[in-house]
């Protein structure tokens, strides 16, 4: 179901360099919250397939891709899915210890040290959610869309719930996978195709 991930992966553990081109794939996005929902599972669902077949024996992977590529595809590719099940909840915990001033003021040498891996996990996810979409929206000319990325949180509780799905559809039915339907918008080459 991510196809490219896990052929990128295969491809690294093979020895090839990895990397993306700098070009537009014109993909249509799905406009309504059912779709988006569909897609975001599917890709999620996906990305745990691959997860779990290329964790499956660690050491070899680790062996055949070298530790720190290896590391960077753990990163990327758990690290995502760790994220989505689990970021908004540890983002409103953080906010939660922000505000009652448990970051500020810890008591012992073991709670600098948590305050601070808080406070800077915090940090570098915040940036790590706002900066692509702030230098999307300025490679493309888009700025005005700036005021949107407030929604960002909401955002990111759907693609937490979707990654809830994922796992449980993972469970429930390996198998089965959701299409995303594609030539809807004004915009589609597609829908210019056949109409």
């Amino acid at each position: 179901m991510t196809e490219d991930a896990d052929l990128g992966l295969r491809l690294a553990r093979e020895g090839f360099g990895v990397g993306d081109l700098p070009s537009s794939t014109h993909e249509e996005a799905p406009a309504r919250l059912r779709p988006w929902m569909r897609q975001r599972t599917r890709w999620l669902k996906g990305l745990m397939q691959t997860c779990i077949t290329h964790t499956r024996h660690p050491w070899r992977t680790a062996r055949a891709m070298g530790a720190a590529p290896f590391a960077c595809s753990l990163a990327l590719s758990v690290g995502t899915v760790l994220t989505a099940l689990f970021g908004p909840a540890f983002f409103g915990l953080a906010l939660h210890d922000l505000a009652r001033g448990r970051l500020e003021t810890p008591g012992s040498m073991a709670g600098v040290a948590a305050a601070s891996f808080s406070i800077v996990l915090l940090l570098t996810g915040l940036a790590g959610i706002l900066v692509p979409a702030i230098v999307g929206m300025r490679r493309r000319g888009l700025g005005h869309l700036a005021p949107w990325l407030l929604l960002q949180p909401f955002y990111f509780a759907l693609v937490t719930l979707a990654a809830w799905r994922a796992l449980a559809e993972l469970v429930r039915a390996p198998q089965h996978w959701h299409k995303t339907e594609h030539g809807l918008a004004r915009s589609s080459r597609r829908r210019r195709v056949t109409t």
